[in-house]
């Protein structure tokens, strides 16, 4: 009789910006069409969470919300959410930037007034996949409006770094500072980059409302606790790409 262990399946992942419910059809296609196991939202509406947990099957999320935005004709509380098919054993949310509370209306006149008006989380989600344990890190980044790092970004940086320290994670998000720039660079200094070379923007050429922007500012970072392979993205579902991803436990004597 055979003793030898089935590997454990990885743990499938997708990471979209979906810009409050501008597109939420095309997100809920992607989504039904994918069926990831757990699944990291920025710019998620409250009221789009439920929606979307009903109609596709996640029981469970965590949520917080970064403001209320007054954008699409209505005021309401956006901010990051994690679905996922699996029960979430632990969920932590945890503030790094931002002077607001998560409760007023954002003020989106500029990249300061956004940060004196916003509060910045990075969401934490542990999932169990056989005999292994998954934390998944979700967060939506300070804004600058040309890509350039400013100091909201760089004290943003060191705290999220100093936060989450050596703990092991699978960082989603859209960090709003492109690949080969400051603050892009410092993160990855941290943890690893697992986006392809071949990919050189995560702005939907057609959805976003600048167009086609040469920037790589949406990212999947992991601790080396984990392997992340069969990274891809998906054009067509927001105005940012979508990211798709295998998540594998790396083994404890550290091969890949």
């Amino acid at each position: 009789m055979s003793t030898a262990r089935h590997p454990t399946p990885p743990l499938t992942v997708a990471n979209i910006n979906i810009e409050r419910s501008k597109h939420l059809p095309q997100v809920m296609s992607f989504l039904a069409r994918i069926a990831a196991d757990v699944v990291c939202l920025q710019e998620l509406i409250v009221d789009d969470l439920f929606k979307l947990s009903r109609s596709l099957g996640y029981a469970h999320h965590a949520y917080v919300p970064m403001a209320l935005h007054p954008g699409d004709g209505l005021i309401r509380p956006f901010g990051i959410g994690i679905l996922s098919r699996i029960p979430i054993l632990r969920s932590e949310s945890i503030p790094y930037a931002g002077l607001g509370s998560g409760r007023e209306l954002v003020d989106l006149s500029s990249a300061d007034s956004k940060v004196r008006t916003s509060r910045y989380f990075v969401v934490l989600a542990t999932v169990a996949l056989a005999d292994a344990s998954f934390t998944i890190g979700n967060t939506h980044f300070p804004w600058t409006p040309d890509g350039s790092a400013s100091d909201d970004q760089r004290e943003a940086c060191d705290r999220l770094i100093g936060l989450l320290g050596e703990r092991p994670v699978v960082l989603c998000g859209d960090f709003n500072a492109p690949r080969g720039g400051e603050i892009f660079s410092r993160l990855a200094a941290h943890w690893r980059d697992n986006i392809p070379a071949r990919y050189t923007s995560s702005i939907d050429p057609n959805l976003h409302r600048a167009g086609p922007l040469p920037l790589m500012v949406d990212a999947a970072f992991s601790t080396d606790h984990y392997r992340v392979r069969n990274v891809a993205m998906h054009e067509g579902v927001s105005d940012h790409c979508a990211i798709t991803a295998d998540i594998f436990v790396r083994p404890a004597d550290g091969r890949s």
